[in-house]
């Protein structure tokens, strides 16, 4: 019996010897997952952070536009303001000519001048005003879409 005893502690041996490696691999295998859920994790916060920065500096460049474009069109309407006082002022100047008593006249003439002249005068000045309040809206609309194409192109 002595072959039979020696048979069974290399058995032994080699269960525990097999038990070791499968321990060793299951350890091996758990570290494994363990720094893979750690990359994994570490490559989701770099992601996050990323993210985070490309939509800071997209709101950035959106403020910035939206200053840019405020500031124009507040000089705009700052331009409105002082045309209008100066329609004012020949609105007032022409009201003052039309008061005025009208001067003797030998005989009109076609080089003569007439009350007309200060009403297409008044006109003029009129079409002039509102050509200039539409070239402010039409060029607040294109500063407007500028800086969103700008605010487009440098998201990319």
């Amino acid at each position: 019996m002595g072959l039979l005893a020696g048979l069974k502690g290399y058995a032994l041996a080699a269960a525990g010897g097999l038990l070791l490696a499968a321990a060793v691999g299951l350890a091996w295998r758990t570290h494994g997952a363990a720094q893979y859920r750690a990359g994994y994790a570490q490559a989701q916060a770099e992601a996050e952070t990323q993210r985070l920065r490309l939509q800071e500096g997209i709101q950035y460049e959106r403020d910035r536009e939206d200053a840019i474009n405020r500031g124009q069109v507040l000089a705009r309407l700052a331009a409105d303001r002082l045309v209008a006082d100066q329609r004012k002022r020949i609105d007032g100047l022409l009201d003052q000519l039309r008061r005025r008593p009208a001067p003797a006249r030998a005989e009109p003439g076609t080089d003569g001048t007439g009350e007309d002249w200060i009403g297409v005068f008044g006109q003029c000045v009129a079409a002039y005003e509102d050509m200039g309040r539409e070239a402010g809206r039409l060029a607040d609309k294109v500063n407007g879409l500028q800086g969103y194409v700008r605010a487009i192109q440098s998201g990319k």
